[in-house]
């Protein structure tokens, strides 16, 4: 099980929604010249044939920025672990450049990982209709629901709004740092079980004879002075179901009450994302979620995301029980087949 971590998290990964919702140090506007690069990155784009999956960060120079993007680097592993890039106007782009765009500052991060089996590098985050959140093999981005606080196959989550929803799809994300010291302070009999972790349903993304359901992965892990968390509520409750197993009162107490914390108030961060606004979150260290949203009638109008799943070269080392979950492939463990690796805006 590895070593658990006995005392408090007093870093800045330990923030509190309350003391941040009156704090503008969390987001960044681009300047000027930022857009003025891009402009001139765009251009030059526009004179050659690279393909978006293959544009690296020399495709997308960003000089006057370029500092300050790799600096967020630190800031997602020693710092609160978010940040927020506003004033992208999206009315000045076309949706190929927009996707252009998004992907080249996320070179500035890390390297694109597909985020399904087929092998998506660009997601798009949108109801599909007729899904339900919760069903056998559904991904919550694809409904219009209230999503359970996660995190990701990745070191680093990016989210670029196109459109907003109707009504609500507030953003919501919280520190699992400080949900943990909530743990030390209120129930640390949960530790062990917290550290043993919980098995999962990998929602039809296993490779082809793995079995559809995992072995236990640590929902803490404390390695090499590092604590991350990985948690998905909601592929935990579908293994019960689909494995045809059930959880004990503690296991099940354990969930709830991180389900709880992450929620509270004091703990969670809302914000509304505006068109053009970016959001990037480590992984290892922030949660997040959604609210439920109410659509637009018109299919162009419709909430739509874009979403970068981001590996940092030389990024934070993580036990073996709990890196496996990235197994051997591209992202989710999967390896997408031959020739389906694909970003685009046809979506």
């Amino acid at each position: 099980m590895g070593e658990i971590l006995k005392q408090p998290v007093t870093d800045r990964s330990a923030w509190r929604g309350e003391q941040l919702r009156n704090d503008t140090s969390w987001y960044w506007n681009l300047p000027a010249s930022a857009i003025r690069d891009i402009d001139a990155a765009l251009a030059n784009l526009a004179q050659s044939s690279v393909p978006l999956i293959e544009m690296t960060r020399a495709d997308m120079p960003l000089p006057s920025i370029a500092g300050e993007l790799a600096a967020l680097v630190e800031e997602f592993e020693h710092g609160r672990g978010f940040i927020v890039i506003r004033g992208l106007p999206l009315q000045r782009y076309t949706d190929d450049q927009i996707a252009r765009i998004f992907w080249g500052i996320g070179r500035y991060i890390g390297n694109p990982i597909s985020q399904n089996a087929q092998g998506d590098l660009l997601g798009h985050v949108k109801d599909v209709g007729g899904l339900t959140y919760g069903a056998k093999n559904v991904r919550g981005y694809q409904t219009t629901a209230e999503l359970n606080f996660h995190n990701d196959n990745c070191d680093v989550v990016g989210l670029l709004c196109f459109r907003k929803a109707r009504a609500g799809g507030l953003s919501r994300i919280a520190s699992a740092m400080a949900i943990y010291n909530e743990v030390l302070a209120k129930h640390p009999e949960y530790l062990d079980l917290l550290y043993r972790g919980y098995r999962y349903d990998l929602r039809g993304e296993e490779r082809q004879g793995v079995s559809p359901i995992t072995g236990n992965i640590p929902i803490y892990s404390f390695f090499e002075g590092k604590l991350s968390m990985r948690y998905v509520y909601t592929s935990i409750m579908q293994a019960t179901r689909k494995g045809n197993f059930t959880l004990s009162p503690e296991e099940s107490a354990a969930l709830a009450f991180l389900n709880e914390t992450a929620g509270r108030k004091d703990i969670v961060l809302e914000m509304m994302m505006e068109p053009g606004d970016m959001q990037f979150c480590f992984n290892h260290t922030v949660l997040h979620s959604r609210t439920e949203f109410e659509e637009w009638d018109e299919p162009e109008r419709k909430r739509h995301l874009l979403r970068l799943w981001l590996n940092i070269p030389d990024g934070r080392k993580l036990a073996a029980e709990f890196a496996d979950r990235y197994g051997a492939g591209t992202g989710m463990g999967v390896p997408p087949p031959s020739g389906q690796v694909q970003a685009t805006m046809r979506h």
